[in-house]
């Protein structure tokens, strides 16, 4: 007899152990949880200065309502008001579980929840417990789910094929890493929270132990939403971390050196006036992603790290000394105001940033980077999926029985507030959990015998495969700039690849890693060629063809761009609910409760 879970969760990240608890709230306890390492994922692993959390306003102070929250989500373009509703709906019942299951967000003497204004929002709806924050929240959920819940959890298990059959998701087959066999699960609801395909990028912040699983869901059969739409931006490299925030608002030095060892201050090729350049740096702590909005803005300093880049130099942040003539007084009145109010007037940057925000100096000293005398290597990076599977309002896909949370779903459109996609994590759980709890739900009775017969690849070990160079490509022609020939050509590339996959590979862990990887790329490609072409340069890419930047076609803000197999569909997008009935029909709908 076969055991048949009510629900697997895949990835041990703050969305897989929001899915897991909010499960286990519905009184749903046959559940179990599988990942490839409950210690690598992003949650766990990534940060910035003051890693944000977004929320409904509580401050006591601000005017907020969901409506209000949800149109400014929605003003991005490209994404659905009904999703962005359920996400600001939900937001309060959801930052309160974290914060009493101990996630210590700042709280003023009345109760209150002070904010501060994050990238893509002009409001206060921003908190954060520090650069660590979705870690904190990871290890609290973590907690409540294995310590408390006593749910399950299979770890060191990479699941490489979502099984299904005639449309619905059944199971699991995962490689035990610790010995190389196969492992079978399988569940009458499966939710996967593994994130995005990190791995496709070589600039990448993502950590290094994040791969994703993108692929196998592409195999199982689900659609992509806004694929093409990724956030880019500033991010160290020998450690990987975002250098939004604070690391910006201080205005450090920018510096290239080439193969010689010759330093260069850099920026001032690049902008007519010295000024506009540090303006434009410290608006880069709120504007920190890149945007194709502001390419003769504050973005030009992305381009021009970029640049340098292909020049063949490294870039450096330098918190040493100051920017040359540097001063107070030519800055603009917005920098001036805020460095004024927090207090942080000092002679160097690194002496602004220890006022400012010290635990951002602690993070690199844990790595053995000492800001105080070491130069700050980085890049400009993928951070972030917008885009992902294309799921309904409840967050399950075209495979009936198969859901997509966090970042791995296709949430958000052409630009999110900062930290959204942490309040995305315990929402996209809530929601998915009811839907499991509450659906009319077949249960599974025949699995196909066949999928037990299946054996694992006739495999050799390779050391020397390597498929680096791939996201080398992917890095300079399909991230924040992208080449249209040049993404057909890696296209084509990868297609060849993909028809002559070896089983022979370093690992067989890594046989399969690197399918996935390819398989994500393939994807990615196919809609930044289908897409590209018609909406032109928006969210967080410039699209160019035949040498020009492509400008934005509007018209795409109001559609989703869905894609599978190399075809594409514009979807229209649904509005932000703004419907009310009378409190006594919602009363009179209850049910009887005894």
């Amino acid at each position: 007899m076969r055991n048949i879970y009510k629900c697997l969760i895949i990835g041990s990240g703050a969305a897989a152990y929001s899915a897991a608890d909010w499960l286990n709230r519905e009184g749903l306890d046959d559940i179990a949880i599988v990942t490839e390492n409950r210690l690598s994922g992003t949650s766990r692993n990534t940060g910035s200065d003051k890693q944000t959390y977004y929320k409904l306003s509580m401050d006591g102070l601000t005017p907020d309502s969901p409506y209000i929250m949800a149109a400014d989500m929605f003003s991005g373009g490209s994404c659905d008001g009904e999703k962005m509703y359920i996400e600001s709906v939900n937001s309060t019942k959801c930052f309160l579980r974290l914060c009493d299951l101990g996630v210590g967000f700042p709280v003023d003497r009345y109760g209150c929840y002070p904010g501060y204004k994050t990238d893509h929002d002009n409001t206060l709806r921003a908190t954060s417990v520090g650069p660590l924050t979705s870690k904190i929240m990871t290890e609290k959920l973590e907690k409540r789910v294995i310590e408390t819940n006593k749910t399950p959890l299979f770890d060191n298990f990479l699941v490489t094929k979502i099984l299904t059959d005639k449309g619905k998701a059944y199971g699991i087959r995962a490689l035990n890493l610790k010995d190389n066999s196969e492992k079978l699960l399988y569940a009458e609801n499966i939710i996967c929270a593994t994130g995005a395909p990190a791995c496709i990028y070589e600039n990448s912040v993502y950590p290094e132990s994040q791969h994703g699983m993108t692929g196998v869901l592409i195999d199982a059969g689900v659609r992509m939403c806004n694929f093409t739409q990724w956030q880019y931006g500033m991010a160290s490299v020998d450690f990987r971390w975002n250098v939004s925030g604070s690391f910006m608002q201080v205005i450090p030095r920018f510096i290239s050196i080439d193969c010689q060892g010759n330093e260069h201050e850099f920026l001032n090729d690049y902008f007519d006036d010295p000024y506009k350049a540090y303006n434009y740096v410290f608006l880069k702590g709120y504007q920190w992603p890149f945007s194709s909005e502001r390419i003769s803005e504050s973005s030009v300093i992305d381009l021009a790290v970029h640049n340098e880049m292909l020049l063949g130099r490294y870039v450096f942040l330098d918190y040493t000394r100051n920017p040359s003539d540097f001063s107070f007084d030519k800055l603009s009145d917005e920098a001036k105001e805020y460095i004024s109010n927090a207090n942080c007037f000092a002679d160097t940057p690194i002496k602004r940033l220890e006022k400012l925000n010290s635990k951002a100096i602690d993070v690199y000293l844990r790595q053995g980077i000492d800001l105080h005398k070491d130069k700050l290597r980085i890049a400009v990076c993928a951070q972030h999926n917008n885009g992902g599977v294309y799921t309904d309002n409840n967050f399950e896909t075209d495979v009936k029985g198969l859901y997509v949370i966090g970042e791995a779903a296709g949430t958000f459109g052409l630009s999110r507030p900062g930290g959204s996609a942490l309040n995305n994590t315990q929402v996209s759980g809530l929601v998915a959990a009811k839907h499991i709890k509450n659906k009319n739900q077949d249960t599974i009775s025949d699995i196909p015998s066949a999928e037990s017969d299946d054996i694992m690849p006739d495999f050799e070990i390779c050391p020397e495969t390597d498929y680096s160079e791939f996201r080398n490509k992917m890095s300079r022609v399909a991230s924040f700039k992208r080449d249209y020939d040049g993404c057909i050509s890696l296209l084509d590339e990868i297609n060849n690849t993909i028809i002559s996959y070896p089983e022979k590979h370093r690992s067989l862990a890594d046989y399969y890693r690197d399918r996935d990887m390819l398989i994500s790329m393939k994807a990615l490609l196919e809609a930044v060629i289908l897409e590209g072409p018609e909406s032109g340069s928006r969210g967080g890419a410039v699209f160019i063809k035949e040498g020009k930047i492509k400008e934005e076609d509007k018209y795409y803000r109001d559609y989703l761009t869905v894609t599978k197999d190399g075809q594409i569909e514009f979807v229209k997008v649904s509005p932000v609910p703004c419907e009310q009935k009378s409190f006594e029909l919602y009363l009179n709908e209850l049910k009887e409760q005894t």
